[in-house]
């Protein structure tokens, strides 16, 4: 698996009012991954303790060849108008501190419990 992860740091809107911002997110994830099948899976997590209010996002891909049709998908939608709108308004909510690439190791190591 690959993984394309971004970390963001909660913009002032969000900190003021949380409720809306988990709910934003929410509604947000369903438009954004609705046509982006490639994406197999997405995680959140969300600082509690250190640098707080700092979101990490990481969407999982099966290969390359998977990471680099989403990245050929979002330059097409980006070409729709409405669509962009709606995606840079995501500059409210919070602001972008990195990206990476990451992969599994290459052996089976990891704890799974449910």
């Amino acid at each position: 698996m690959i993984y394309l992860v971004y970390r963001m740091r909660l913009a002032e809107r969000a900190r003021r009012d949380m409720a809306a911002f988990w709910e934003w997110l929410e509604e947000r994830e369903r438009w954004f991954y609705r046509d982006l099948p490639m994406v197999k899976e997405v995680r959140w997590f969300y600082s509690v303790v250190g640098d707080v209010y700092m979101l990490e996002n990481r969407a999982a891909f099966d290969d390359e060849a998977a990471w680099g049709a989403y990245r050929k998908a979002l330059a097409t939608l980006k070409s729709d108008s409405s669509w962009e709108s709606q995606r840079v308004s995501q500059e409210e909510w919070w602001d972008f501190v990195d990206t990476r690439i990451m992969t599994d190791p290459p052996v089976p190591v990891g704890l799974h419990r449910r």
